[in-house]
């Protein structure tokens, strides 16, 4: 299946360089920002996983106008990623090949897949373990550069904490682990329809997996193995945190494309204390001040740089 992904892939972005007739070559530039060049072909590489998870045929002309969508996007956030790394420089703000290595370790680790799984994963997502860890580099640089630059900005109350706490306090325990089942739609999958014909009983979770599913261990039902509470995302724990075991999530997005959850099992664990999870709170809380102050910090870069958009 990887193979075949990478093969669907590569023609993907030798598509996208057919739709731009006008263009001398996949070298032509498609933007310079304070003097540096990004490709054309660049743009059509970084953008063509997402067209790919969204199910668009670049060649097809009602696809044409999400595509362009999708193409300018992904150069909008190229352009943002060449100003940060421009400012990250200025500031002398460097990222050690170690600390990439370390931390793409750790994520393998939390998917509890083998490393050569995990790859498999990935270029079923149109990525591959290079890209990932540029990504990775580029999200350590950008978090070091908030946190020069906008963190001391950004205020998380001890109110805002509390009241946090109260309305989210089942999903702070300790020891509880849970077991899960996966399964991620192809982009062209009616997702809802199939999840609610699970929920009416007119299909189990094990064959939504074997027929439909294109995350882990399809022909086992989805199932990702007993997973610590405290290691995974808010995100999937508001999922979660209403469903009783052999429940099935609302439809949500894992890596941009469509999925449900199923507990399979779970231990309740022990309630912690609001000292005890503060922290985590105030992390939590304070992620989207961040990212506001991000965009406005960005906004800032841009009015200051001389940039050159010839796509």
């Amino acid at each position: 299946m990887s193979s075949i992904r990478s093969l669907l892939l590569a023609a993907l972005v030798l598509c996208l360089s057919a739709t731009g007739a006008a263009a001398d070559s996949l070298n032509r530039i498609a933007a310079v920002v304070n003097g540096e060049m990004i490709t054309y072909f660049d743009v059509q590489a970084q953008a063509a996983p997402e067209i790919l998870r969204a199910g668009l045929d670049p060649v097809r002309d009602a696809d044409a106008e999400p595509v362009r969508r999708i193409t300018r996007n992904v150069l909008d956030s190229m352009i943002s990623d060449i100003l940060i790394s421009q400012e990250a420089e200025r500031l002398k703000i460097t990222v050690q090949d170690s600390e990439v290595d370390n931390e793409y370790r750790k994520i393998v680790q939390r998917s509890q897949l083998a490393p050569e799984q995990f790859e498999r994963q990935l270029a079923q997502q149109g990525l591959s373990a290079d890209l990932m860890r540029e990504r990775i580099r580029r999200g350590i640089l950008r978090h070091r550069l908030l946190g020069l630059m906008i963190a001391r900005k950004v205020v998380v109350t001890r109110d805002e904490i509390a009241k946090y706490y109260e309305a989210h306090k089942g999903q702070f325990v300790s020891g509880r682990k849970v077991r899960l089942g996966l399964v991620i739609f192809p982009p062209r999958d009616d997702a809802d329809a199939l999840a609610a014909q699970v929920k009416s009983g007119a299909m189990t979770f094990a064959d939504l997996a074997a027929r439909h599913s294109i995350g882990p261990n399809p022909q086992n039902g989805g199932v990702i193995g007993d997973l610590l509470w405290s290691d995974l995302s808010m995100e999937w724990r508001d999922t979660l945190s209403e469903l009783k075991p052999g429940d099935v999530s609302r439809v949500f997005l894992v890596e941009g494309r469509k999925a449900v959850l199923q507990l399979v099992a779970s231990n309740e664990g022990k309630g912690q204390a609001l000292d005890d999870v503060a922290e985590e709170i105030e992390n939590i809380l304070r992620e989207p001040k961040m990212q506001e102050r991000l965009q406005e910090y960005i906004g800032q870069l841009r009015s200051r740089a001389v940039i050159d958009i010839r796509i």
